[in-house]
């Protein structure tokens, strides 16, 4: 990925002033839409931030056990 190719899948909308209002994302640019997933990703980490946490080792064997190994 690369700034170059993310930059032509960015576009500013701007109102009769030119004042930059929205931004337009062309989601058919895969550098775009990785930077939307991690974006998107981010968002996610951000809400969950509170929750509580389980040690991967209980996960792990929760997980196995379930399987029966």
């Amino acid at each position: 990925m690369n700034a170059t190719a993310i930059r032509q899948g960015i576009s500013y909308v701007t109102n009769s002033k030119g004042e930059k209002t929205a931004l337009q994302l062309d989601l058919t640019n895969e550098a775009v839409q990785e930077i939307v997933e991690d974006l998107m990703d981010t968002l996610d980490a951000i809400e969950r931030r509170g929750e509580p946490t389980r040690p991967f080792e209980d996960v792990k064997n929760e997980i196995l056990a379930s399987r029966g190994l």
